[in-house]
């Protein structure tokens, strides 16, 4: 029997959740049935979310799409007490999310899952987005390296690199934290 990738299960996922919001909304109302089989069917659609969660906590970063990695730093950053907004798409400025702390911080965030080492000329895009989108602080979070062109216009800047060394050490210590307290 073939083994499932993990972008294969996460796409069936996704399939079920937008089957399961569709029919729960259809059902209730053709049939009248009220809201509590409509909350019982999201209920479901979030449980299986959950589950599709469960396997960004276990996958190998390095295998991950450029969205689900976004997605994973997401899931860190909100554990880790950060309001997340998700902006990324066409025109978002090299800003991904940006994340608020509970005093109103605010820090633009650009994820790239790459392989090649991420140059200043994303540095200097993200640091318009950081103005664009009013945040003070701006950081650029890799599975890869920087080059040192990166490395030396970033701090004058006030745009903090994390390297791939450095996201495996912080996304592995959540993972161990987030299983143990399970």
């Amino acid at each position: 029997m073939a083994k499932w990738s993990k972008k294969a299960v996460n796409n069936l996922v996704f399939v079920i959740n937008t089957v399961l919001i569709i029919s729960s909304v259809s059902i209730v109302f053709h049939f009248n049935l009220g809201m509590y089989y409509f909350f019982g069917s999201l209920l479901g659609s979030v449980l299986i979310s959950t589950v599709s969660n469960d396997t960004l906590l276990t996958a190998d970063i390095d295998t991950l799409s450029g969205t689900d990695f976004e997605h994973l730093m997401e899931s860190y950053y909100r554990d880790n007490g950060y309001q997340v907004e998700r902006v990324g798409g066409s025109g978002d400025h090299e800003v991904d999310m940006i994340l608020q702390d509970k005093k109103g911080y605010k820090i633009a965030v650009q994820c790239k899952r790459w392989k090649k080492n991420v140059g200043n000329d994303i540095v200097l895009r993200l640091k318009a987005g950081k103005q664009i989108y009013g945040c003070y602080d701006a950081w650029i979070v890799t599975t890869s390296h920087f080059t040192k062109a990166a490395i030396q216009i970033a701090e004058p800047l006030n745009i903090k690199l994390i390297n791939g060394a450095q996201v495996h050490d912080m996304i592995n210590r959540w993972r161990k934290d987030k299983l143990k307290n399970r």
